[in-house]
């Protein structure tokens, strides 16, 4: 029967990406207002359904945290690909990414992506991805939210990675804070090395912005790697979690 599930849940995901990606781009020729339509298509059309089709619960602490006004950026650590729409789910807020540039050419998402204003990075090109940054940190100062996973990679065993500098470098310079968020359970839904989904719930703690002029004895590596130690704080008050049938 799960074969059943998890075939049915692969083939509606990319329809519902697709759908998003129409609706967000209408809403944002509509009203040319590059926040509202990331704020619409991701966290009321496109994270609800997906959360219903893999039948997963969402839990969230923290809320009062979140400053619906202002501009952060946010960084929570990864574990499956469950994450970003758990994020969106959460926050309902806009949030922008900075996305590795091969996404960019993903027919009708990465258009929509490059529409909206995502800012797409070249890892293979160090000065390409300086200038992202920069970028980024332009957006910031905008007045626009990012999500950003500093560990850079979904990790495999649970435990929390070590935080890249790089999503630091951009809160640092712009003066902005730098939100924790922790994510547990998302992991027990769909494991990094598997697709084979179960249902469960997905617990998402939010913290407090931390500004680096707060902390000026730190340096960036040394602010990211206390961070990170928040969102370890963050995470291990969540209930315990298991995947399903075990």
């Amino acid at each position: 029967m799960w074969h059943l599930i998890n075939g049915l849940q692969i083939i509606l995901i990319p329809i519902y990406t697709f759908l998003a990606a129409i609706l967000g781009t209408f809403v944002y020729i509509v009203t040319l207002d590059q926040s509202y339509a990331m704020k619409v298509a991701p966290n009321y059309f496109w994270s609800p359904l997906v959360f219903a089709t893999m039948l997963t619960r969402l839990k969230v602490k923290g809320r009062e945290n979140i400053d619906e006004e202002g501009y952060h950026i946010y960084v929570s650590n990864h574990e499956s690909s469950m994450d970003i729409p758990a994020v969106f789910h959460s926050l309902k807020i806009p949030l922008f990414f900075i996305a590795k540039k091969e996404l960019k050419k993903i027919p009708f998402m990465g258009w929509y992506m490059a529409l909206i204003g995502m800012i797409f990075i070249d890892r293979s090109n160090r000065e390409k991805a300086l200038a992202s940054m920069r970028k980024a940190g332009e957006m910031v100062k905008a007045g626009k939210n990012v999500i950003s996973f500093p560990e850079g990679t979904r990790n495999k065993d649970g435990k929390i990675g070590m935080f890249k500098r790089g999503s630091f470098l951009i809160a640092s310079s712009a003066d902005v804070g730098v939100v924790p968020v922790a994510i547990k359970g998302a992991r027990e839904i769909i494991p990094s090395e598997s697709y084979k989904a179960r249902p469960g719930t997905i617990y998402v703690s939010i913290g407090k912005p931390i500004y680096h002029r707060d902390h000026p004895e730190l340096t960036i590596d040394e602010w990211a790697a206390f961070v990170r130690e928040k969102v370890v704080e963050l995470r291990n008050e969540l209930p315990e979690t298991k995947r399903w049938g075990e």
